[in-house]
């Protein structure tokens, strides 16, 4: 009998560590294609800013700046929903949507106790093409009188994956824990 015991105090350790390796891989795996559709988009954004010196037409640009980042891809991934004037209900872990009040592309984080941003919507990270520009006028805003350079995908807040998952007893975020 005590080595029945033995045997799944053994088991249920193995079982809690192996457990907790897979949560770190699926994490690892959704940031990992995150990463990938960042980097695939930037480069989208990179081509078109090409596309247009080559032709001449850097001004051209303008059209882009606040634009749906997932319509300058071949193909947009499946992960992709579309676009919605307001959040959509029910919308799936690991998806991304286009908001086309805010003109922000959205990433829904499905692994939210291993992600944390500085931004207001704790299981999100916004995107949004914004313009790089001469401020000519200095006003911390593109418009008339400033020169266009180029494009490029900012997030609106800072963000960062971790190795452990954040605790919501010590969490203070509402927003965070009312989702």
């Amino acid at each position: 009998m005590l080595e029945l015991v033995v045997v799944i105090i053994i088991i249920s350790a193995l079982l809690a560590i192996g457990i907790n390796k897979l949560m770190k891989l699926q994490v690892q795996a959704e940031r990992s294609a995150l990463e990938n559709i960042i980097g695939t988009l930037q480069s989208s954004i990179a081509l078109t800013i090409s596309e247009h010196i080559a032709k001449d037409r850097i001004p051209q640009l303008k059209k882009y700046i606040n634009s749906n980042p997932m319509e300058l891809l071949a193909s947009q991934p499946l992960s992709y929903k579309g676009s919605f004037s307001e959040k959509p209900k029910n919308i799936e872990s690991a998806s991304w949507w286009f908001d086309t009040r805010s003109r922000y592309l959205y990433y829904q984080v499905a692994n939210r106790d291993y992600f944390s941003t500085a931004g207001k919507e704790k299981g999100a990270i916004k995107f949004k093409i914004l313009a790089v520009y001469d401020d000519n006028n200095r006003n911390g805003r593109f418009d008339r009188g400033d020169v266009l350079k180029g494009l490029r995908l900012k997030s609106s807040a800072s963000y960062q994956w971790l190795n452990e998952p954040i605790d919501p007893n010590t969490y203070k975020n509402e927003a965070y824990l009312s989702q």
